[in-house]
């Protein structure tokens, strides 16, 4: 009995064909889920977004304590009764001066005197000096 060796050939080819595609569709019942893997690395921030839209306004803060006293001081000299000088105390400077109604510069005298004239007038009275306390750095 002589064998057609390539009719044999041909008939595991067809058999190993059909026989490899058997069990491919049939699938077991799905095992438990493992354990989470480690984290990956962060990646980088990303761009900035846009300012979102302005808040309501906050409460009002409670009271400050109050500051110190006024360290401006006005002078006030009758220039028809006196001498019509104005002189701020040794640790004030003379800001500015002007006298009578019309406010006309007074003359400055130093760093903290100022003088409507020598002799009393009705015209340069009143004299107004205003003074201010200069302070040590």
């Amino acid at each position: 009995m002589q064998i057609n060796h390539s009719l044999l050939s041909t008939a595991f080819l067809i058999l190993a064909v059909s026989l490899g595609g058997c069990g491919e569709d049939s699938k077991g019942p799905k095992g438990d889920s493992g354990p989470p893997g480690p984290p990956g690395a962060h990646g980088d921030a990303g761009p900035q977004g846009p300012a979102g839209p302005q808040g309501p306004m906050g409460p009002t803060g409670p009271v400050g304590a109050p500051g110190p006293a006024s360290e401006t001081r006005i002078v006030r000299v009758n220039c028809t009764t006196q001498s019509c000088q104005a002189q701020c105390e040794m640790s004030e400077v003379l800001v500015t001066a002007c006298c009578g109604p019309s406010r006309h510069t007074a003359t400055f005298l130093s760093e903290n005197s100022a003088s409507c004239g020598l002799t009393p007038s009705n015209a340069e009275s009143p004299l107004t000096a205003i003074c201010v306390r200069a302070r040590d750095r």
